[in-house]
């Protein structure tokens, strides 16, 4: 097999066995669908990128602790949820939960000025309102909204079972709904 086409759950098998070459590929495929979480959780794109680093550096250090064949991204997503919370629980308070240079929404072909305009407004509104959400209701909306995990799996990331997954998420989604209302009155 080339590099790139094994499993997660095998190249981590092998991670776990000292083979840090296979470290990059979960690195590459992580990058992305991570980084999205993490910005989201953390509001900023440079602590957010440091907080990636960390999550690796993390995988690396426990990666004795893998046990093959568990599902590789639930265990990752994990790691970057506790990386979060830790995050949370020794920063400083922070300055805004958005960071304006992190792009709401993803750029579409074609918008009209006025629709982009639109979009942008209600990308940001949205990402601030999920910004307020307790935390582990925005971890719960986050990976099934942006990261489309399933319920159990998102369970396994923030240690509760599916059902306590699909509360907080009912939770959540009332609260936004709440929130988004009552800014939208307000404009």
């Amino acid at each position: 097999m080339s590099r790139g086409l094994e499993p997660d759950e095998w190249l981590m098998s092998q991670v776990a066995s000292d083979r840090r070459d296979c470290l990059a590929p979960l690195v590459r495929r992580y990058a992305s669908p991570l980084l999205t979480f993490i910005r989201r959780m953390v509001g900023s794109e440079h602590r957010s990128e440091e907080l990636f680093q960390d999550v690796f550096m993390a995988v690396w250090t426990k990666r004795r602790q893998y046990q093959y064949p568990r599902p590789f991204r639930p265990w990752l997503f994990a790691i970057a949820a506790n990386q979060c919370k830790a995050a949370f629980r020794s920063a400083r308070p922070p300055a805004a939960l958005l960071d304006e240079n992190f792009p709401t929404t993803p750029s579409a072909a074609g918008p009209t000025p006025v629709e982009a305009a639109v979009r942008s407004e209600t990308a940001t509104l949205v990402a601030k309102a999920v910004a307020e959400l307790p935390a582990q209701q925005r971890s719960v909306v986050v990976l099934r909204m942006w990261n489309s995990l399933s319920y159990a799996e998102i369970g396994q990331i923030v240690g509760v079972s599916e059902e306590t997954a699909r509360s907080h998420m009912s939770h959540g989604l009332k609260a936004l709904r709440k929130v988004l209302e009552l800014r939208l009155r307000e404009e």
